[in-house]
């Protein structure tokens, strides 16, 4: 659990400050895309990323609080 906790605040950290694609994040944080994945879709349904379409890829950016 505190694992994960943390890998959700380095993704959230990240998308602060930069828009990216599931494959840029995966290699900025060194964490498997299909495992990043995962955390993305939950982060989004918490409310926490939104996530845009661009051409055929799935951008990410963290929401405001």
């Amino acid at each position: 659990m505190e694992k994960s906790k943390k890998i959700e605040d380095k993704i959230l950290e990240v998308l602060k400050n930069e828009i990216l694609s599931i494959s840029q994040l995966s290699k900025k944080l060194n964490v498997k895309r299909y495992i990043l994945a995962g955390y993305l879709e939950a982060l989004r349904e918490q409310g926490k990323v939104d996530v845009f379409k661009v051409g055929k890829a799935k951008v990410y950016v963290a929401k405001e609080k």
